[in-house]
């Protein structure tokens, strides 16, 4: 084997790059879009508003004061003894079924007898 087979086929003329040195160059403009590019443009952009907006909610649901929690198990009962006001509050969630339906037996008897010498009264003036 010869070492012609390796060598560079030049044809005889070395590889010669033309450079333009002057800035007379014309830049081409960037093409124009069709419609359903603009259209896609203006879909993706929507998108990534919204996109923002949810993320800046779900950044700022983190900072957000937490609420007192409502327990709906809970009884406030107020009364007077001897003329002093009193105050009682009764966890229910710890009560029995029977101490529940004493509860609500009373409180039903009491305030349906208030509320018929309310009544008592009004139809009285």
């Amino acid at each position: 084997m010869s070492s012609k087979n390796y060598e560079p086929r030049t044809n005889g003329l070395p590889y010669v790059q033309k450079i333009n040195l002057s800035n007379s160059n014309m830049r081409t403009k960037p093409p124009k879009l069709c419609f359903d590019c603009k259209e896609t443009k203006d879909c993706f952009k929507l998108i990534s508003s919204k996109i923002n907006k949810i993320e800046e909610a779900v950044d700022n649901f983190k900072n957000l004061p937490k609420k007192k929690i409502i327990k709906y198990s809970t009884f406030n009962a107020k009364f007077t003894l001897n003329n002093v006001p009193c105050e009682l509050e009764y966890d229910l969630s710890s009560f029995t079924l029977e101490n529940l339906q004493k509860l609500v037996n009373f409180t039903t008897q009491n305030s349906k007898s208030s509320i018929s010498k309310k009544f008592d009264e009004n139809q009285k003036i």
